[in-house]
């Protein structure tokens, strides 16, 4: 894994959010009509001040549509899919993420069929037994396939936030458990220190929320409790004989975890929008890594 600029680097990486966090972003929504459209679709605009930025559209519906990407629902057991998504054919394969609905009761060569007629990669498509609790795998996915857009998408709509700024989180704690081996005392502070600003830089604008000067305040007394003696910690492991290097790379990820969480829970009682939407225990990443990587 690259090891992200150093802090000189932290003005040109403040004005690329910038960037993003003004560009918007339209997903369509291809999915036969009725209730089950219409749910998703009104979980998808749950708090959200841009109904415009999402598109519903018909399965067979050629007509031109302007968007970035495409999710498609279908539902295995009910939808007509085998020749219904004419639609698709506008948007490249590489934007189009598929959630088959059905797949609990649904045999696997079922699925698969569905998957080739679809034409899209496997890791495009998110299998769920039903529609409930979509929105935090649908988040992550997003997250992974398409990072560039994570940013406007979870200002469109905020039931992606919580888990988009977690998958934000739990990917800065890795890369700063790769500096903390760094084996020099004090070497790995400058680059894990821009990393966790980057970091908190993204999610306040996922949570539409642009650092100025009294938010920043905030911030700061809320995730700096602790924080300098956690450095101080990572420090002084790296001058004792044996594996302290190895602490050192624990304590870099565990830190980096605590202080993303603590602004996580800023950011969700604060944002507009965000109030409803919650992230459940199970879903913490540390949590689903059996364990590791809890607060240092």
């Amino acid at each position: 894994m690259a090891i992200p600029a150093p802090v000189k680097d932290l003005w040109t990486f403040w004005r690329d959010i910038e960037a993003k966090t003004m560009r918007a972003v339209d997903v369509a929504l291809v999915a036969v009509p009725g209730p089950t459209r219409d749910a998703w679709r009104d979980a998808l605009l749950l708090g959200s001040d841009h109904r415009e930025r999402l598109k519903v559209v018909d399965p067979d519906d050629t007509r031109p549509v302007r968007a970035d990407l495409a999710i498609v629902l279908l539902d295995l057991a009910a939808a007509p899919w085998r020749d219904s998504f004419r639609a698709l054919d506008r948007f490249p394969r590489e934007r189009i993420v598929a959630v088959i609905v059905g797949t609990g009761n649904a045999e696997p060569g079922r699925q698969r069929e569905a998957i080739r007629a679809l034409g899209v990669s496997e890791t495009h498509v998110l299998p769920a037994g039903n529609l409930a609790d979509l929105a935090g795998p649908l988040a992550a996915r997003l997250f992974g396939l398409f990072h560039d857009l994570i940013i406007p998408l979870a200002r469109h709509f905020p039931v992606l936030r919580s888990t988009a700024a977690w998958e934000e989180i739990h990917a800065t704690a890795k890369q700063n458990a790769i500096v903390g081996v760094i084996p020099v005392p004090g070497g790995d502070m400058p680059i894990m220190t821009a990393n966790q600003i980057k970091m908190l830089l993204r999610m306040a604008a996922m949570f539409d929320m642009p650092l100025n000067g009294k938010r920043a305040r905030e911030i700061v007394a809320v995730v700096g409790g602790g924080f300098g003696l956690r450095t101080l910690a990572r420090q002084l492991v790296k001058v004792v004989p044996g594996p302290g290097w190895i602490v050192g790379g624990t304590l870099g990820y565990g830190g980096t975890l605590a202080m993303g969480r603590a602004a996580l829970e800023y950011f969700r009682r604060t944002a507009p929008g965000t109030g409803p939407v919650t992230v459940r225990a199970e879903d913490w990443p540390d949590k689903r890594d059996n364990g590791r990587g809890g607060d240092a």
